[in-house]
């Protein structure tokens, strides 16, 4: 072997491990991304009235959405739903911890968090006893002046990890997109 090619042959053997290693990490790299992707999709499924969407937690079933006139303070958009508590336990966080109730958005402007009240009796949600559903109303404040028109309702799940990484043991972690849907409120006489 000239004292030239042994160079040249180490400079070859150089060049295609650099580029078999390029080509493992974009396949790994690229693999690794739809890994991401669906274990938290960007982008919510579309659901309806009627149809439960999975909170975590809980069950979720929205039935209605009307728009409340009051005569002598603001309107309200007033959601009617169906809730129940999967877990074993009385949940205080019916909508995770810390909470996060759907969110109603119009003109992709987020309104604040809504006032949950238990439709039997009209009192505040505090908690949910375990496998048995509830029928609440969740209302949000309108800003004036407001006229009728689509508006979109966002939904998160919070994800549930048998064992952390952090202290090993079961616990709720962060949320996700769950369901989404875009509706427009019945008017109320």
């Amino acid at each position: 072997m000239s004292p030239d090619a042994e160079p040249r042959l180490l400079r070859r053997l150089w060049l295609r491990l650099l580029a078999t290693l390029g080509i493992a990490a974009a396949v790994l790299l690229s693999w690794w991304w739809k890994i991401d992707e669906a274990r938290s999709p960007e982008d919510a499924p579309e659901t309806a009235f009627g149809q439960q969407i999975d909170l975590g937690r809980t069950l979720f079933t929205p039935e209605a959405l009307v728009l409340r006139r009051q005569p002598d303070g603001p309107d309200q958009l007033v959601m009617t739903a169906l809730i129940e508590n999967i877990t074993g336990a009385t949940q205080a966080a019916v909508f995770g911890s810390p909470p996060r109730p759907p969110g109603l958005s119009i003109d992709g402007a987020p309104l604040d968090a809504p006032e949950v009240t238990l439709l039997r009796d009209g009192e505040m949600l505090r908690e949910l006893q375990p496998r048995l559903p509830e029928r609440i109303t969740l209302a949000w404040t309108l800003p004036r002046p407001w006229h009728a028109q689509p508006v979109e309702i966002g939904f998160a799940r919070q994800t549930f990890k048998l064992r952390d990484n952090l202290y090993g043991q079961s616990s709720w972690l962060g949320f996700v997109p769950s369901a989404r849907m875009t509706v427009e409120p019945e008017d109320t006489p």
